[in-house]
C-alpha cells in the first residue's frame, strides 16, 4: 500500500472514531439535561416546600409559580398546584386560592386529591366571609357580604361530591356557623329598621330569617319583630295570634292586607334588550338608583353562558373589578326607583338567583367604586 494511502485510512478512521466519541458525547449530555430538567423541578418544589415550612409564604408563592411555569408537564408540578392554592390561602389571597383550586378541579377530576381542592376552596371563602360579618354593619354597610352565598355554594358543593368524606363534619359545622352569623345580622337589620320607623323593611329582612334560617336561634326575635312590624303596618287585634305568638310555627305569622298596600310599586326599570348588559350599560344609568347582587364569579366566559341559558338577558346586567389583583366580575338584578322596591323584589328572584341569598346596592355606590 501506498503512503498517501495509509494516510487517508487513517485519517478516515480518526474521523469516525471522533464521530462516535462525539454521538456518545451528545446522548450523554442530552441525558445529563434530562437529568438536571428533572433535579431542577424537584429542587424548586424542595425549596417552595421549606419556604412554607418557615411560613415565608410569598417565597413558597414564587418557587410553585416558577414550578409550574416552567415544568408545567413535571410529576411535581401536579402537586405544586396544590401547594400554591394553599399558600395563597394563607396570605389571605382568597381570590387566587379560589381560582387555583376551581382550575384543580376542572383540570384533574379523577385525582385523588380532588376533594382537598374542594375543601380548601370553600375554607378560603368561608374565612373570607367571617373576615367580612366580623366587619360589623355600620350605617350603609351591606347586610349581607356577598363572600357569605359564594361560600356556602362552595361549602354545600363539597358536601354534595364527597357526603360522607373526611371534610364533612366540618363542612357542616361551617355552614351551620354562617348561616347563625347571617340570620343574626339580619335581625340586627331589621331591629334598626324598626327602631327607625321603617316596618316593611323590618319586616322583610325578619321574614327571610324565618323563611331561610329556620334552623337558627334567630328565629324567635325573628318572629317577634315579623309581628310588630305587622301590627305598626295595620295588623288588627282580630288577626293576631295569642300572647303566645312567638312561639308559634313561623309559617302561621298571617301577612295584614294593609301591609301590601304599603310595598313599594316593584317595577324593574330595565328596558328590553338583545344583548348582555355590562359595564358600561351600569355607569350609564342615574346613581339614584337601587338594584340586587346576586352572585360574583371570576368565570366571566360560564356566567355570560348562565344569563343566555337563564333568559336573563332582559333582567340582569354585570360588571367588573378587580379583587386581590384578579378580574371579578359581579351580577346585578333589575334597576329600581328605592331601595324597599328592590329588597322586595329581591324576595321573588327565581329560585336559582335567590338561594345565594342577594342583596341590595345603590347602583351610584357600585358606579362609585369602579371609578376608584
Amino acid at each position: 500500500m501506498r503512503p498517501s494511502n495509509t494516510v487517508y485510512c487513517f485519517i478516515a478512521a480518526f474521523s469516525l472514531l471522533l464521530s462516535g466519541c462525539a454521538t456518545t458525547t451528545q446522548n450523554s449530555s442530552s441525558e445529563r439535561s434530562l437529568e438536571n430538567q428533572r433535579m431542577t423541578a424537584s429542587a424548586i418544589y424542595s425549596s417552595g416546600k421549606e419556604a412554607m415550612s418557615i411560613d415565608n409564604h410569598q417565597a413558597a408563592i414564587r418557587h410553585f409559580n416558577m414550578l409550574i411555569t416552567q415544568h408545567p408537564d413535571d410529576k411535581f408540578a401536579l402537586q405544586a398546584r396544590l401547594e400554591l392554592a394553599y399558600a395563597y390561602h394563607k396570605t389571605g389571597l382568597s381570590s387566587s386560592t379560589i381560582a387555583t383550586t376551581e382550575r384543580f378541579i376542572n383540570d384533574h377530576p379523577q385525582h385523588k386529591n380532588r376533594d382537598y381542592a374542594y375543601y380548601l376552596r370553600g375554607l378560603s371563602a368561608y374565612e373570607s366571609a367571617i373576615r367580612k360579618l366580623d366587619a360589623g354593619l355600620d350605617a350603609g354597610a351591606t347586610i349581607i357580604p356577598f363572600e357569605v352565598p359564594m361560600a356556602l355554594i362552595f361549602l354545600n358543593e363539597l358536601n354534595n361530591h364527597y357526603p360522607d368524606g373526611k371534610y364533612s363534619e366540618d363542612t357542616h359545622q361551617r355552614i351551620n356557623t354562617l348561616n347563625e352569623r347571617v340570620a343574626q345580622r339580619l335581625v340586627f337589620s331589621a331591629k334598626q329598621q324598626l327602631d327607625q320607623g321603617n316596618a316593611a323593611r323590618a319586616a322583610l329582612l325578619a321574614r327571610q330569617v324565618i323563611d331561610d334560617y329556620s334552623t337558627t336561634s334567630a328565629i324567635q326575635q325573628a318572629t317577634i319583630i315579623t309581628n310588630q312590624a305587622y301590627q305598626i303596618l295595620g295588623l288588627s287585634s282580630s288577626q293576631q295570634h295569642n300572647n303566645s305568638i312567638a312561639r308559634t310555627v313561623p309559617a302561621l305569622v298571617p301577612i295584614p292586607v294593609t301591609a301590601v298596600a304599603t310595598t313599594p310599586i316593584l317595577k324593574n326599570l330595565m328596558a328590553s334588550s338583545n344583548t348582555i348588559r355590562d359595564t358600561d350599560w351600569l355607569m350609564s344609568q342615574g346613581p339614584q338608583l337601587f338594584t340586587i347582587q346576586v352572585l360574583g364569579t371570576e368565570n366571566e366566559a360560564l356566567l355570560r353562558q348562565q344569563i343566555k341559558h337563564g333568559g336573563l338577558t332582559n333582567k340582569v346586567a354585570y360588571y367588573k373589578n378587580n379583587r386581590d389583583d384578579s378580574a371579578w366580575f359581579s351580577l346585578i338584578y333589575g334597576s329600581y326607583a328605592s331601595r324597599d322596591a328592590a329588597l322586595t323584589a329581591s324576595q321573588s328572584l327565581p329560585a336559582s338567583l335567590r338561594k345565594n341569598k342577594p342583596w341590595i346596592r345603590k347602583i351610584g355606590d357600585i358606579q362609585a367604586s369602579l371609578s376608584e
